[in-house]
């Protein structure tokens, strides 16, 4: 599936949210009715609209390299924020042209399963629709707003970073570790063992090839941008060794077959217990009292917006899912392998939120872990 060209980013945007409004528009043709999924279109009209989506996509994604390695935060935020959403709505998507080819080939799933996935794909092109009409430039929403800090003394001021250091490594910890442990023990103990080491193996190349021998053509393109997109939320740098790091945990787990292994291991990656004990009236000494404050808040902001950011990638998680009853063995293995990404995703984000929350609070002669 060759990519639309787009002279921008956010020009691709444009055109790729027009083209998922106009699918989820209901048909007044009323032929084929049998051969139709989730979607209210013709076979045809939604299969030409699908292939449009997957080539503006793939052009979406070589345009979006600058904002990914962008040196503002918030930018390389806010297009994360993008490929996430957009990640769930194609896949979903991808798994309607699926669901269509069982139809044809007399393998359909279960009337309510596809009630389900329709549900979904509906809310997950409303979701799509919203986080992708925002500037990357912006980031993430917070998700609540706190008020400012005003503390009256040095000591006061250190003591309120201190616990603002605390709760949001804490926060940060522990929603990984409920999300995280879902996805891991998901891949550990629902499937076949075997084929979970296969999946968490896959290069991209190995990804490219096997979406080759899924029948529907654009499907298979549409699953390949969906990798790509989620392979873009860990930097390029530390990509294979997160997917590494992800697939000894879950051996690990596998072999002591205990999801308490998981929790562990995230508690150990982010230094969790040693981080609060960095900030101190000594190692503040002579600062003023004002950046204290400010930093506290800030340290508050980037938990807020890691709420958010948990809370879209469990959506994404749940669109994986729904792929499950797909009675493909080739899309089986790319989904594992798209699970494992995300699951490192999520680990390298709480550890990369901790650490900028704190960087450039504390004395450069300190070292935040």
């Amino acid at each position: 599936m060759e990519s639309i060209p787009h002279l921008t980013y956010e020009e691709a945007v444009r055109q790729y949210l027009a083209r998922f409004r106009s699918l989820m528009q209901p048909s007044r043709e009323t032929n084929d009715i049998e051969a139709r999924g989730t979607v209210e279109l013709p076979v045809e009209t939604l299969v030409q609209r699908a292939a449009e989506i997957a080539g503006i996509s793939s052009g979406m994604i070589d345009l979006a390299q600058d904002h990914l390695n962008s040196a503002d935060p918030r930018t390389r935020e806010g297009i994360r924020y993008h490929f996430i959403d957009q990640a769930a709505v194609e896949l979903l998507l991808g798994i309607e042209l699926l669901h269509i080819s069982e139809v044809k080939t007399g393998t359909a799933s279960p009337a309510a399963i596809k009630a389900t996935h329709g549900a979904a794909l509906r809310e997950a092109v409303s979701d799509a629709e919203k986080s992708s009409s925002v500037p990357v430039t912006q980031g993430l929403p917070e998700a609540v707003s706190h008020r400012a800090s005003e503390s009256a003394n040095l000591a006061e001021a250190v003591a309120g970073l201190k616990l603002a250091v605390e709760s949001a490594a804490s926060s940060i910890a522990r929603r990984v570790q409920e999300l995280g442990g879902d996805i891991a023990f998901d891949l550990v103990s629902g499937m076949q063992w075997t084929e979970v080491v296969r999946g968490a193996s896959l290069s991209f190349e190995d990804i490219e090839t096997t979406l080759k021998s899924i029948p529907n053509e654009i499907a298979g393109s549409l699953l390949l941008n969906v990798y790509r997109k989620i392979s873009a939320l860990l930097s390029g740098s530390v990509e294979a060794e997160a997917r590494l790091k992800i697939r000894e945990w879950l051996e690990q787990m596998k072999q002591a077959d205990r999801i308490d292994v998981f929790n562990a291991k995230v508690e150990d990656f982010y230094h969790v217990a040693l981080l609060g004990k960095l900030v101190s009236e000594p190692a503040m000494a002579g600062t003023e009292i004002e950046p204290v404050n400010r930093a506290s808040d800030r340290v508050k902001s980037f938990s807020d917006k890691f709420m958010v950011l948990t809370g879209r990638i469990r959506k994404l998680e749940d669109a994986i899912r729904l792929g499950k009853p797909v009675n493909n063995s080739h899309f089986r293995l790319v989904t594992l392998a798209m699970q494992v990404s995300l699951l490192a995703a999520l680990v390298y984000a709480g550890r990369d939120y901790i650490k900028d929350g704190v960087t450039g609070i504390l004395p450069e002669s300190t070292a935040v872990p």
